[in-house]
């Protein structure tokens, strides 16, 4: 209970210090705190969480209907996991923006319980659902396939109504949501729209002079705004973008994101804006609308949503705009409004004329192939047996206690959040060894997901540009691994201002054609096509000579013989400047994906800067988007690592250049293959060496 306290203190101290409560344009705000539940008043509204009072799950736990108040009142109870990826940091974000915002489109948080560790929401009941469920989602009435139909009318209120929601949250609150989509649409018993789950919202600026909040990215794939992603610059245009998804959805009736259809149509957003160029957007609207959807405002509502997924979140338009055109289209579809075109027309660029010809082939293949079961599955490369785990070699917790003298702090040689290790010493003082081992929630189903995973890539692998892996311990709920020892520790160690001498440029090639060496067996040397997922520049080791070994294996995914990509929600937090932006819109992951984070490493090295840097002015935030602007301009000798100024052969930079810019191409099939790679690199090399003995 002083654990509750101390949080409810917490929550009250982040509110406004004014009491009471306060009325804006009709919105009443609460400062009072929400209802905080007991544990035994939560297990009564649900009958002990009964399966049978489910109505809802996720990554995030399950979602009961419940009864409080003796039963007078229904209520939604959300039950956090644990091994969640919603923490208690997200709980609290819920609870602290819920408890001071009431309006009709934002859902009504009515309280909380936090008692013996658990992360309980209780919200008001929407008895509709989400919106994603009524678009295309099997009908939960289970009349065969059948999908519940929205009327184009009623899916154009819903979207009002949701608009209106996130134009108060920005005009009013300054809030951000961040992780609009479908799914965190509700609608209520009168088929009100409510935008619900706060938890990786954010508060923006006030500064005139700032108009973005930098943060790490977070969010759904398919709704993810570009600029967000390459920036790290949080705006609520970034809301906006992911409503032009919404809009996309309504319109379509697919998900954002589809692994069943051919590849240039996964991305709901990109097909979307491909069909619109080509004149041919009538071919994937959702059929069941045919004849509802006047020609004019099916091209002005298309309008509308297109501009919101504008490159440039200064050529989208603001929710409140986003409103005003959806009022003036729903009253034109009702015979209100004749004038409306010129005003919509004011307001948002033109697009080819679209004009509804009936129901097309590549919507009928989706809606059979794509959504049988709801949502498309994803495939599980954990289908490989646990063999991997049985050839490496098991050391006792008390081998690795006398490997690093139980843990000794001056054998520590790095410490993370969750993670130290260790120089250790095993054979009987005849072998140097890492010994990596994860401190805290070890226990966490996750840390045990990668655990296993990294055991299982790594003991497949013999390679020498690849770390090896010795051994691991599992011991007591120990989640312990042994690595050979590297002792020039990560590449980055050696790159960013140091004390050491800068690296020259030939070694530095030298350590790339290592890396490449080592992602070329991953791509191609083993029967299966092994996707790296989290390369980045502190997975890039080095051995006493300089040799280069790739390492970092735990979000690593094994590929079936015969099959080229597989489909991921992994978004890895620190991962945000290698993350290929074609698998941020697809959620597909393939051998390019581990190809584009390469160039941008070939981009560190040569420049001698990180892939993000806050600080600097929005077009230099991001290195890869500097570095394709000095391309344009013919001044990317410009912006290399002045420690490297004269000692770079012009026809090296040039061939290294020309490769670097192929691996970071927006598409991956226009990037090459790690043996193109390597190949370029080692032709670099010879050019370097030749300018030197000249």
């Amino acid at each position: 209970m002083g654990r509750s306290f101390y949080h409810r203190q917490k929550l009250l101290n982040m509110s406004s210090s004014d009491s009471g409560s306060t009325t804006t344009n009709g919105v009443h705000q609460s400062e009072e705190s929400s209802r905080c539940f007991s544990l035994a008043e939560i297990q009564l509204a649900t009958n002990n969480f009964d399966d049978a009072l489910v109505v809802g799950r996720g990554g995030f736990g399950k979602v009961y209907k419940g009864f409080i108040d003796d039963g007078a009142t229904v209520v939604a109870v959300k039950r956090l996991n644990a091994e969640s990826k919603q923490g208690a940091k997200e709980f609290w974000t819920e609870i602290k923006t819920l408890s001071t915002l009431r309006h009709p489109h934002l859902v009504t948080l009515i309280g909380y319980s936090d008692e013996f560790g658990e992360m309980i929401l209780v919200y008001e009941y929407m008895v509709n659902g989400t919106l994603a469920d009524l678009l295309y989602k099997p009908s939960r009435k289970r009349y065969g396939p059948d999908f519940y139909h929205l009327e184009w009318d009623q899916r154009l209120k819903i979207c009002i109504g949701a608009a209106r929601g996130l134009d108060y949250l920005h005009t009013e609150q300054s809030v951000i949501h961040r992780d609009v989509k479908t799914t965190n649409i509700l609608l209520n018993e009168n088929w009100i729209a409510k935008i619900s789950d706060f938890g990786l919202s954010k508060t923006g600026t006030t500064n005139q002079t700032q108009s973005h909040v930098s943060t790490e990215v977070r969010g759904t794939f398919g709704y993810l705004d570009p600029q967000y992603f390459l920036t790290h610059r949080l705006t609520m245009k970034s809301d906006v973008y992911a409503f032009g998804v919404v809009l996309f959805e309504v319109l379509c009736a697919r998900p954002p994101v589809d692994f069943r259809v051919e590849e240039e149509q996964c991305s709901l957003a990109m097909w979307a804006q491909h069909c619109i160029k080509q004149g041919t957007l009538d071919q994937i609207i959702d059929p069941s609308l045919s004849g509802e959807i006047p020609a004019n405002g099916l091209k002005v509502f298309a309008e509308v949503a297109n501009k919101c997924l504008h490159n440039h979140p200064n050529g989208r338009p603001t929710m409140a705009e986003v409103v005003e055109s959806l009022v003036v289209m729903l009253d034109d579809s009702q015979g209100n409004s004749p004038g409306s075109k010129g005003i919509i027309s004011k307001m948002f660029l033109r697009i080819p004329s679209i004009v509804a010809r009936g129901i097309d082939l590549k919507w009928n293949n989706w809606m059979i192939c794509g959504c049988k079961k709801g949502f498309p599955e994803r495939f599980q490369s954990e289908q490989f047996t646990d063999t991997g785990i049985q050839l490496c070699r098991k050391f006792s917790l008390a081998e690795i206690r006398a490997a690093t003298n139980n843990f000794h702090e001056q054998l520590e040689v790095e410490r993370k959040a969750d993670i130290k290790v260790y120089i250790g010493d095993i054979a009987h003082g005849n072998l140097k060894v890492s010994i990596k081992r994860r401190i805290g929630r070890t226990s966490s189903e996750m840390n045990m997901v990668q655990f296993r995973n990294e055991i299982q890539v790594l003991s497949h692998l013999h390679h020498l540009n690849l770390l090896q892996l010795i051994g691991y311990c599992n011991e007591k709920n120990e989640m312990i691994l042994v690595y050979e020892y590297l002792a020039k520790r990560q590449l980055y160690r050696h790159l960013y201002p140091t004390n050491n001498e800068p690296l020259p440029w030939e070694k530095r090639l030298q350590i790339c054609i290592g890396a490449a060496r080592g992602l070329q067996h991953l791509h191609g040397g083993t029967k299966w096509t092994i996707v790296h997922q989290n390369l980045q520049l502190t997975c890039i080791l080095l051995d006493e000579n300089w040799v280069a070994k790739v390492g970092g294996f735990k979000f690593s995914r094994m590929l079936p013989e015969n099959v080229s990509s597989t489909n991921s929600n992994m978004f890895v937090a620190d991962n945000g400047g290698y993350m290929d932006p074609e698998y941020l819109v697809s959620a597909k992951l393939t051998e390019k994906s581990d190809v584009y984070s390469f160039g941008v490493i070939l981009l560190e090295v040569l420049c001698g800067r990180k892939p993000m840097i806050m600080t600097r002015d929005e077009d230099q935030v991001n290195l890869v988007r500097w570095f394709k602007t000095n391309i344009e301009r013919g001044t990317v000798d410009q912006i290399i690592d002045p420690n490297l100024t004269d000692k770079i052969a012009p026809e090296c930079l040039k061939e290294y250049v020309m490769v670097a810019e192929k691996c970071v191409r927006d598409v991956g099939i226009e990037r090459p293959a790690m043996d193109d790679i390597l190949s370029s690199l080692r032709s670099a090399l010879q050019l370097q060496d030749n300018w030197r003995n000249v």
